[in-house]
């Protein structure tokens, strides 16, 4: 009879009605004064005490000790930032030490004038005695003091950026140029740099949408950030890439390579030749990365259920000097992979055509891929490599959220 009577909307919403105001007298009567209701004690605690501070670069490091109140739950510590933004930090009391003794980090400054910072010690609900006034000057930012050790260096079709940082604060380096000849010819690269690292970054100084300055003076404007966008003065310099070409992809081709077919060949682990772009060419096939359009792009077999490693490899046709890699991304698509390693080999290490495995490959090492851009990532190629064919491998450490590895484009940059 019961399963009879749920089978109708208006009997099932009666019982639930029923259900729910039965709850609502139970817990009503359990929270009546006369039934033990339980008590919240949001009296105001007593001040935090033993309030010390120490400079850091760009940061202050406060640490108090705790009230010992039992509605003390939180201290909540006020401070306007270089900004002029007032902004505020809550530091439960379960961050404390067995002594009572609470610290925390209070970062994001730009300069180093004194900053005021006040620490409410406060009940579950904000109940306090007032604050706890204390004042410090954070130390000379990590950003303005890597912004004095970066030099720029000429190379082949780009630049790159050295850097030193003593810190343990992350920094990002932030480079505005343009062209010395024709200020139209601009653009802006920004990328982050470890905290305690010395070492040098790349950059193509690209502009438009396939364009990048080669063999022209550029002027270069650069600047520090911190996480909070606090920035140093702009450093500029003048410097010339030394002149490369984008190396002609009209006689590019993939080993053994089968436009119907979704199974692997000694050029490509696999192709998706059915579910892609209704299965027309060059949809989902590696030749899509050569037609210089973003629309189309290789996808690794999906239909028939593929999984990392994936890999393909370009023969150019013959030997060129390698300077650097560009790799685009399936557009709008981020489930793509995190990396790849880049191997070369010379038409003369190639003996056997037939079997790319028994050739003299040099392996290039591993660089990361960020599957949320759909800009141009490009790779310099430090040993310029003197090559026809390139290998590009994802492995499984380089697994992004999807099964697959996707590419639109793969470029190269050197001399023929």
């Amino acid at each position: 009879m019961k399963k009879d009577l749920l089978k109708f909307p208006f009997k099932r919403t009666f019982f639930s009605t029923v259900i729910l105001c039965s709850l609502s007298v139970i817990f009503n009567s359990c929270n009546d004064d006369g039934e033990g209701r339980i008590k919240l004690n949001d009296k105001a605690p007593a001040k935090v005490t033993n309030v010390t501070t120490e400079s850091g670069p760009g940061e202050v490091y406060l640490t108090w000790t705790n009230p010992t109140d039992e509605s003390f739950m939180y201290t909540k510590i006020e401070y306007t930032n270089t900004k002029g933004v007032k902004k505020y930090k809550l530091i439960s009391k379960e961050k404390a030490n067995d002594s009572g003794i609470a610290q925390t980090t209070i970062s994001g400054f730009g300069n180093t004038n004194a900053v005021s910072f006040s620490l409410f010690s406060c009940s579950v609900r904000g109940n306090n005695e007032g604050a706890v006034e204390v004042s410090a000057s954070p130390q000379t930012p990590a950003f303005v003091d890597v912004a004095k050790t970066i030099t720029l260096t000429p190379d082949l079709g780009g630049i790159y950026v050295n850097w030193k940082n003593i810190y343990n604060t992350p920094v990002y380096i932030v480079l505005n140029y343009y062209a010395a000849s024709d200020s139209k010819k601009a653009g802006t690269f920004k990328f982050q740099i470890n905290g305690n690292s010395e070492s040098k970054q790349f950059v193509q100084l690209s502009y438009g949408k396939d364009d990048f300055l080669s063999g022209e003076e550029c002027i270069v404007n650069v600047t520090t950030e911190d996480t909070d966008e606090n920035a140093s003065e702009p450093i500029e310099f003048k410097i010339t890439p030394i002149a490369v070409v984008k190396i002609s992809k009209a006689n590019w081709s993939f080993p053994g390579y089968n436009d119907s077919s979704n199974a692997g060949t000694i050029g490509y682990s696999s192709l998706e030749t059915i579910g892609e772009g209704g299965g027309k060419s060059p949809a989902g096939r590696v030749i899509a990365m050569l037609d210089d359009n973003l629309e189309t792009y290789w996808h690794a077999s999906w239909k028939q259920a593929s999984n990392y490693p994936h890999w393909f490899i370009v023969d150019m046709g013959k030997n060129v000097t390698i300077s650097s890699i560009e790799l685009i991304r399936r557009q709008g698509d981020a489930r793509g992979q995190k990396g790849q390693i880049f191997y070369t080999c010379s038409d003369e290490d190639a003996v056997n055509k037939d079997n790319p495995d028994s050739w003299a490959w040099t392996n290039h090492g591993a660089f990361t891929f960020d599957p949320g851009i759909d800009v141009p990532q490009v790779y310099r190629i430090n040993s310029n490599p003197v090559a026809r064919y390139i290998k590009v491998y994802f492995g499984t450490e380089h697994k992004g959220t999807g099964a697959q590895a996707m590419v639109s484009e793969i470029n190269v940059y050197g001399a023929e």
